[in-house]
């Protein structure tokens, strides 16, 4: 379709996963990092989420636009890189 049609909005591209995030305070460091570059991105906690439990030390899968995807993972890739040397 041409620009600016309908097909071209961002409400119809799908939302994939890109990481999991080992807990909620790496996931939170993640999301912002993508934030910095102009990704948003959407962190679901995985686990028995309980009322009265947290979820906090559970993994936490980060979500992006697909459009955006291949260039988060690079993004998440980097940051791990960096963490390991």
């Amino acid at each position: 379709m041409g620009k600016g049609s309908p097909a071209d909005s961002p409400e119809d591209d799908a939302v994939v996963p890109v990481a999991v995030a080992p807990n909620e305070i790496i996931a939170a460091l993640w999301r912002e990092a993508l934030a910095e570059e102009g990704i948003v991105a959407l962190v679901k906690a995985t686990g028995p989420g309980l009322a009265y439990f947290t979820n906090f030390a559970n993994e936490h899968v980060l979500y992006v636009l697909e459009p955006q995807a291949e260039r988060a993972r690079e993004i998440l890739a980097e940051l791990e890189a960096e963490e390991a040397s």
